[in-house]
């Protein structure tokens, strides 16, 4: 039983995997809060469960979730629940083993911690605390970042800690070469949230005047900081009017036709864990520009396949879409050629499916 906090983690990022786990033999049902409308029929296959865990503290809605949650287990009885989400992960594994039918694991998919390594607020102290506390819980930790795993392995997290990685289909690595012509066209694939960094995205576009940008994904029902209205308001504004299209969320066949008339990827995020936008745009072979942060560092080396700015730098960033814009023909096509190679060396999907299976082979989980 798989369990994410909301239907847009299960859909685009949990299918292929799901779908894998299927495939290999495994009975495999997901857990999440549903979305308004109809849910698409490839996910509808795992027979969903509508589960609403609060992504903000609050005990009430927190205690109904657990209350279904712990009757959706005793009706099941699963041999292992699959955890995909901070707000999941804490909230479950803060109850008593004992609650849970004998002989239930828990696994638990840090696409990326709430917190960050090296902050110094006492929000992220107070959270990676508790993360290392609740490792015990949890018969088996799977870290889509290095980083994560090796901070997690050095401090004293005790669990069962494997590294699964991210990838993208091979699909990706078929969207045709770029043929660059005219402005720099730039693209940008993420929720409307502020947190991705698209407010300040819109702001340095306003100031690189040959640059058009398009913007694919959308806002959730539950998001707290969205800011799709805000973003559909810059869209239209006199400094900003013909050059940046607002797609919403869009299938993957059209987005690789989007990607098809790009130059680069742009993911200006404050925080992540390995983001599959920009594996997706490497595997393309798209140079992207990202911020300095756990997982995009690990996907974009500067210079190499793309450009590093510090997080809400909008001067950087100004700097990072010049500076390709500015590259001739040959330093593009460099860059272009190691950004599809990283990605093809590292981060294929199939491979994250046979890392998957067998650690659950190795929890002693066959199928």
């Amino acid at each position: 039983m798989h369990v994410s906090a909301v239907q847009y983690t299960a859909e685009l990022l949990l299918l292929p995997q799901l779908e894998a786990l299927r495939d290999h033999g495994y009975h495999v049902r997901v857990a999440f809060a549903r979305e308004p409308g109809v849910i698409p029929p490839r996910l509808e296959a795992f027979d969903p469960i509508d589960l609403r865990i609060p992504r903000s503290p609050r005990p009430l809605s927190a205690t109904r979730a657990m209350t279904r949650f712990l009757a959706t287990l005793r009706a099941l009885r699963p041999d292992l629940v699959h955890l995909h989400s901070p707000a999941a992960a804490l909230t479950v594994r803060v109850l008593p083993r004992a609650l849970l039918p004998a002989g239930t694991r828990v696994a638990y998919t840090v696409h990326g911690f709430a917190h960050q390594w090296d902050g110094v607020t006492p929000r992220d102290r107070f959270l990676e605390r508790i993360e290392r506390l609740l490792a015990p819980r949890t018969d088996l930790m799977l870290f889509q970042s290095h980083e994560d795993h090796e901070r997690s392995r050095t401090g004293g997290y005790r669990s069962r800690l494997v590294y699964l990685g991210n990838g993208v289909e091979d699909e990706w690595f078929d969207v045709p070469p770029c043929r660059r012509r005219g402005p720099l066209h730039a693209l940008f694939i993420g929720r409307l949230v502020r947190e991705k960094g698209v407010v300040e995205l819109l702001d340095a576009v306003e100031q690189v005047p040959d640059v058009c940008l398009t913007i694919v994904g959308g806002e959730l029902s539950s998001e707290r900081d969205g800011v799709q209205a805000l973003v559909h308001e810059r869209a239209a504004s006199r400094e900003l009017a013909g050059r940046v299209r607002v797609l919403g969320s869009v299938p993957k066949t059209r987005l690789r036709e989007e990607m098809a008339g790009m130059d680069v990827v742009v993911l200006p995020s404050h925080r992540e864990g390995v983001p599959r936008s920009v594996i997706e745009g490497l595997a393309s072979g798209r140079p992207v520009i990202a911020t300095d942060i756990r997982g995009c560092r690990e996907l974009v080396e500067h210079g190499r396949n793309g450009y590093l700015v510090p997080v809400g730098d909008i001067d950087a960033l100004v700097g990072a879409l010049r500076r390709a814009r500015d590259l001739t023909d040959v330093e593009y096509a460099v860059l272009s050629r190691e950004a599809r190679a990283r990605a093809s060396r590292e981060y294929r999907e199939r491979r994250v499916f046979d890392r998957l299976l067998q650690a659950y082979e190795e929890l002693g989980l066959s199928a």
